[in-house]
């Protein structure tokens, strides 16, 4: 009846994860810049995500609480035009990050074979102990 109810989580490690997070181990280690830089890119676009977020619950809050006709509202066109001067300072400050993301992923990818091999070492040595 337990089992029902419950989730069975595989916590297998497979070949492909660890070579992913050996690679992440090694960037971090032979190129600490691009794994600080890869971080703070990271937390940025989470902040446009909540950003923008924000922006949009706080523009559907003014137009749920607007009275009258919207269009003669000057504070409400304002802070849309300011809302929107925000948005889009936020999406190009996105898409530059996204396409220095890029830009450290292609720099990374050239560590893959040390990751690669060290997750077959892995295996390897792992398969070895089952030899009687």
């Amino acid at each position: 009846e337990i089992q029902a109810e419950t989730t069975l989580i595989n916590f297998t490690v497979t070949m492909a994860g660890l070579e992913d997070q050996l690679l992440n181990l090694v960037v971090e280690k032979e190129r600490p810049d691009l794994a600080a830089l890869s971080e703070d890119l990271v937390r940025r676009l989470n902040g446009f995500t909540i950003k923008m977020k924000e922006l949009e619950d706080n523009i559907l809050y003014k137009l749920a609480t607007a009275e009258g006709d919207i269009t003669e509202d000057v504070a409400l066109i304002e802070g849309l035009e300011e809302t929107k001067r925000i948005s889009d300072d936020i999406e190009q400050q996105s898409s530059l990050a996204k396409q220095t993301q890029a830009d450290i992923l292609v720099t990374s990818e050239k560590y893959r074979s040390v990751a690669n091999r060290s997750s077959l070492l892995f295996f390897l040595m792992n398969d070895l102990a089952k030899i009687h």
